[in-house]
């Protein structure tokens, strides 16, 4: 609902009072609101201490497309979660079932559904860049020295052996060499 709409529907709600129920569902400690929740945050803001409420018993499924149709007919989805609920119930029914459910027809329902779709290769992707970033993840080796002095002369002797070593990659490759590691230089 568009911020000029919430306002129109507050200035409503104060002018004629909440004449259509909110439609809820018994959930856990409390309910869900399958219908009607711009009206509920309103009566919220304007300090209602009830709601008018109609109560229904519905298993997950069929609360889904009530919510659907309850909200299509006076308002408008919000495409991500319209294409997340649409997923959730095309893995129970066939879009033939959706269509005769919902007020959609099928190649509005596939389009939500292409919303939920990973762009081919994406995942690939995604996945090499994690490898990438982890190979390319620095590494931190701690040690302790008791002869301070014998690796400071390493380090020394190895930057002055040319090959541009700074003290820090000479350090790196005192440790690869006492690692039994193969050195980079």
């Amino acid at each position: 609902m568009s911020e000029e709409m919430y306002h129109k529907l507050k200035a409503y709600v104060k002018r004629e009072g909440l004449v259509e129920p909110i439609v809820v569902r018994p959930l856990g400690e409390g309910y869900q609101i399958l219908g009607g929740y711009h009206r509920w945050k309103i009566a919220r803001d304007l300090d209602y201490e009830t709601v008018p409420c109609a109560v229904v018993e519905l298993d997950d499924r069929r609360a889904k497309i009530l919510s659907v149709n309850l909200n299509e007919m006076k308002g408008q989805s919000i495409s991500a979660l319209f294409s997340e609920l649409v997923h959730d119930l095309s893995q129970e029914l066939t879009l033939e079932d959706l269509e005769s459910q919902l007020p959609y027809s099928e190649a509005q329902l596939k389009d939500a559904l292409e919303l939920m779709k990973i762009p081919d290769g994406l995942e690939a992707y995604l996945d090499e860049e994690v490898a990438k970033a982890e190979r390319e993840r620095p590494h931190i080796l701690s040690f302790v020295v008791e002869d301070v002095e014998t690796v400071e002369e390493a380090i020394e002797k190895a930057t002055q052996a040319g090959g541009g070593l700074t003290r820090g990659k000479a350090l790196v490759e005192i440790a690869r060499t006492y690692l039994g590691k193969e050195s980079t230089t």
